[in-house]
């Protein structure tokens, strides 16, 4: 009796250390998508004639060389504190561009800024191609919804064109010189007003969409 009683307990805890390793598996997927995100911007500044990123030994995969002591680390303790965990924001540390290397300053900042957004799409269709294989257990398809997910999302996010976003350079690049000049000042406020946009929750129903887009891309759901 005792042995067959035992049995929920121990399928409990394998579920319990699944879910863990899962949890951490998808955390590091997560972290290192955020780092090709950034390399990205640098790899493509690179590319077009700045060699700034590369001099500060930002192309390179070390999580750590990208960690930002308050995007990366005291933001999203301090809103999850603070909204007892309903909702964590943060980042890592911006790659440094001098757009004045560029042949052309205002595509070079326009093609640098879209980088990031489309590793993020690369990683995630890649995730929709390993989900769309018949034969993946049901772990291996929380993993890799996760991952995807998470990259949609940040692609989604990235591409709101409020400076200093990627969705801004973009944006920028298509806006007459003397508007763009203007826009680009809102810079210098730019996180007080994504704080302030995200908070508001105006941005839940674009969440939304891609959140349907993606289970519509992935043809599954983990169960």
């Amino acid at each position: 009796m005792g042995r067959r009683g035992g049995q929920p307990r121990e399928r409990d805890v394998m579920d319990f250390l699944f879910d863990g390793l899962v949890t951490l598996l998808a955390l590091a997927g997560i972290i290192y998508s955020i780092v090709l995100h950034e390399v990205a911007h640098g790899y493509v500044a690179f590319r077009l004639g700045d060699p700034t990123a590369a001099m500060l030994g930002r192309l390179t995969l070390n999580p750590v060389s990208h960690i930002d002591p308050f995007r990366t680390i005291a933001l999203p303790l301090i809103l999850y504190f603070a909204t007892n965990g309903a909702f964590v924001f943060g980042g890592a540390k911006p790659v440094p561009v001098n757009p004045y290397n560029f042949r052309s300053r205002h595509k070079g900042m326009m093609l640098t800024g879209i980088a990031g957004p489309a590793a993020n799409l690369l990683i995630m269709l890649t995730c929709v191609a390993i989900l769309r294989f018949p034969y993946l257990s049901n772990t291996l398809v929380r993993l890799f919804f996760k991952i995807g997910l998470w990259n949609m999302l940040l692609m989604v996010f990235n591409m709101v064109p409020i400076p200093p976003l990627d969705g801004s350079r973009v944006l920028s690049y298509f806006l007459p010189r003397e508007l763009a000049m203007q826009y680009e000042k809102l810079e210098q406020f730019g996180l007080l007003i994504v704080m302030l946009v995200v908070f508001s929750r105006v941005l839940d129903p674009v969440f939304l969409f891609a959140f349907e887009r993606f289970v519509l891309l992935a043809g599954r759901f983990p169960l």
